[in-house]
């Protein structure tokens, strides 16, 4: 059994959070050294998820995973190490699987109305999340957070509100529907309700009411959107570091054609030590409404007005699979019957074609990158590529109303940063967000 994972965007915010995106970068001036050991420095590996070694598993291509610590707060015995967490840069917080985290009795996180705060993050292909909003102090590698809100994605599959679940039943609440044991979200916002310099959940944000889907409390059955003040909104763990959390570097070796596993390195802090300084040749995107322009095949893909963040902007994300666009040079699409299962919405040229295309940033920053789009089908039914978790030329379209989504294979030999909003940043460089690479 093979899954395919086409871009899952979070409907409420712009954020993406985990599935879409693939190409093959052009050479590029930027270091592809990858360190393996540092105290800044957490292991990744592209090796096909939790559930490929399964019964009726499947492998999750163009996917980075890494582990995680996560103890009561305050407890140096009451922890557990969770393995396979997707790598995300196009998300923002640690979201856990119940399951995972039982033993440990985390304290629950309240909303501004003093009840238990829950977390609904809504997908655009349907799907959601949900589960309560819990603290817990967690490790990285060497680097250690204390009292980290994040999302414990609840196994219930009754009390969601429907303003969170949209009508859908595809509730994304086992490893095997998300083909990893949850999300690492490492994106440009502090916590996953903070955009363009303010956090909307916040009761302070001026709305008459709480946006959604986003936080809700609940009474009995009934769930509600509920404000939740920013410092217990869930959180990226790399702002709470005592240092190095300016943001993170992701880091994999090149890869030209399908590969078995890749193994790489998350960077934290950019300009912090010796190894997450900016390279001479990188170039700084940075952005508006958390994403910049990409100009493909004539044209433009970016946010046309800043004020209301009027797309469709492109993106950064190493939680996409592949490299996922709109269709405008009328690629041939796959079918949803293939002998590789349901192919639709990625790319199945007769050939495997080459394009370019050239990011800019608000400040007029450009850089162009060239890609090739295979056959997905063939890549997935060939003997000699059907079992790689690396493919670099694994494209798909994006939905109409989005830019261009670079997902993990544009990192493959491309060391790309992710400064974080708010957090300070070395000198000479804007103030953040932005992307570097």
């Amino acid at each position: 059994m093979r899954a395919f994972f086409l871009p899952i965007l979070l409907s409420g915010l712009g954020f993406a959070a985990g599935c879409g995106g693939g190409s093959k970068p052009a050479s590029s001036s930027s270091s592809t050294s990858v360190p393996s050991s540092g105290s800044n420095v957490l292991s990744i590996a592209v090796n096909g998820g939790p559930e490929e070694n399964q019964p009726n598993g499947y492998i999750y291509q163009n996917a980075a995973f890494a582990s995680a610590t996560i103890c009561a707060p305050g407890s140096t015995s009451s922890c557990v190490t969770i393995d396979n967490l997707l790598v995300d840069t196009g998300s923002t917080g640690l979201r856990i699987f119940d399951s995972e985290v039982s033993s440990l009795n985390l304290p629950a996180v309240n909303a501004s109305n003093g009840s238990a705060a829950y977390d609904c993050v809504a997908f655009v292909d349907g799907s959601y999340m949900w589960g309560p909003v819990e603290k817990g102090d967690v490790t990285l590698g060497n680097e250690a957070a204390s009292d980290v809100p994040i999302q414990v994605i609840s196994s219930a599959t009754t009390g969601v509100p429907s303003s969170c679940s949209n009508g859908n039943t595809t509730n994304v609440d086992t490893a095997e529907a998300l083909g990893a044991n949850g999300i690492l979200g490492v994106g440009v916002e502090p916590t996953d309700c903070f955009y363009a310099g303010a956090s909307a959940c916040d009761s302070t944000s001026g709305l008459s009411s709480p946006p959604y889907p986003a936080y809700y409390t609940c009474s009995g059955s009934t769930c509600s959107p509920a404000f939740v003040a920013t410092a217990d909104q869930v959180m990226n763990p790399v702002v709470l570091f005592a240092k190095d959390n300016n943001g993170v570097i992701v880091e994999l070796p090149s890869a030209s054609s399908p590969t078995a596993t890749l193994s790489g390195s998350l960077v934290f802090g950019i300009g912090t030590e010796s190894n997450n300084q900016l390279a001479s040749g990188d170039s700084i995107f940075t952005m508006a409404c958390d994403d910049f322009t990409t100009v493909f095949d004539g044209q433009t893909f970016g946010i046309t007005d800043a004020n209301t963040c009027a797309g469709p902007g492109s993106f950064i994300d190493s939680g996409s699979n592949a490299l996922y666009f709109p269709n405008v040079p009328k690629i041939a699409e796959c079918g949803s019957n293939t002998p590789a299962g349901n192919l639709s919405g990625l790319y199945c040229p007769s050939t495997t074609g080459s394009y370019s295309a050239t990011n800019e940033g608000e400040d007029g920053t450009s850089k162009s990158t060239s890609f090739s789009v295979a056959n997905a089908e063939t890549l997935f039914t060939t003997a000699a590529t059907e079992s790689d978790a690396v493919q670099p030329t694994l494209a798909g379209a994006n939905p109409s109303g989005y830019g261009f989504d670079w997902g993990l294979p544009f990192f493959y030999g491309v060391n790309v940063y992710n400064a974080i909003d708010g957090q300070t940043m070395p000198s000479g460089a804007p103030a953040a967000p932005w992307w570097a690479y």
